[in-house]
């Protein structure tokens, strides 16, 4: 009997050896698009959804605004709208992503509707419980390298993958520092302007029918403004909408009429910046409608950190 529940031991310990090896072997190269957010301490933050993920260089921050000292790194801690809607979940990462011995951050708030509803109808205890079950309410390490807590618990196939990585598109570079860089020609595929037209009809489509199962939330919207205090005291924070084309700005809109007023207004009681580049004809290019290509994610990242180097000059000329 003692022989027999030795080997039983004896066998989980290799299989326990075995699971450890894979998730080893998974962290030293490609794990998901939302790893490496989880994979340091971060100076500054970007906030929000996919939008913000892909179309903000925490790079050309650093460089363009390097005379303001801010704390290094900025991480994209932005994710997609499923996963990092504002909220107790989102705040709560956030105070766990900081560097513990912080000096002046610049934190970047992106907003858009998909930041603030949820499904109709979900009270205040089934909303907290749908976040906790989110990547951000599944793991409790936000800035360690090797993840294994992010791994372990947000790892989105088999650990198979390891021998040979399925899971990866060549046309997203994902960047340490947290940007999804989406790349219209990568070495394996050129996108077409066929994939373009159909993307963006795809995005239109779905958008239309999933908003009509939204609501407003009113505890996004109380944790977001608690996101905001809480940040002002670690730094700079600047409240941002990101371009959008014509199509998808007038479906937003049409859910949410008065969203710009609404968080211009919160803006000016909270005493930060509310910058609003949803309405102009910038001209730059996404690839499905909401998310920008890597040029225009470079271009309208300089164009953000020029407004943000006179926002601030602006307010120490004030001072």
């Amino acid at each position: 009997m003692k022989y027999f529940i030795l080997k039983i031991i004896l066998f989980c310990f290799v299989l326990a050896g075995i699971y450890f090896s894979f998730m080893y072997k998974i962290s030293t190269g490609y794990v998901d698009e939302n790893y490496p957010k989880f994979c340091q301490e971060a100076g500054g933050l970007i906030l929000g959804v996919s939008t913000a993920s892909q179309g903000i260089s925490p790079q050309i921050l650093e460089d363009e605004l390097q005379e303001f000292k801010f704390e290094k790194p900025i991480v994209n801690f932005a994710i997609n709208f499923e996963q990092s809607q504002y909220g107790d979940i989102y705040l709560n990462s956030v105070k766990n992503k900081l560097k513990k011995q912080h000096q002046k951050g610049l934190f970047i708030l992106t907003v858009t509707p998909a930041s603030f509803t949820t499904t109709k109808n979900l009270d205040e205890k089934a909303l907290r419980k749908l976040d906790q079950e989110k990547i951000l309410g599944k793991i409790s390490n936000f800035s360690k390298a090797p993840n294994f807590d992010y791994i372990s618990n947000c790892y989105p196939i088999s650990l198979y993958n390891a021998i040979y990585p399925t899971n990866k598109w060549d046309n997203l570079v994902v960047h340490a520092n947290g940007w999804n860089e989406f790349k219209l020609k990568s070495n394996s595929y050129t996108v077409t302007k066929e994939d373009l037209t159909l993307w963006k009809k795809q995005t239109l489509e779905f958008q239309t029918k999933f908003i009509k199962t939204q609501e407003f939330s009113k505890l996004r919207l109380q944790s977001f403004v608690e996101t905001i205090n809480f940040l002002k005291e670690k730094g700079d924070v600047f409240i941002v909408r990101m371009p959008l084309t014509a199509e998808m700005l007038a479906l937003e809109d049409e859910k949410w009429k008065n969203f710009d007023a609404q968080f211009d207004s919160i803006a000016k009681t909270e005493n930060v910046p509310f910058l609003n580049y949803s309405q102009k004809e910038l001209g730059f290019n996404t690839y499905d409608g909401t998310h920008l290509v890597s040029e225009s994610a470079k271009e309208f990242t300089s164009l953000l950190s020029k407004d943000i180097k006179n926002s601030l000059q602006i307010d120490a000329n004030k001072k």
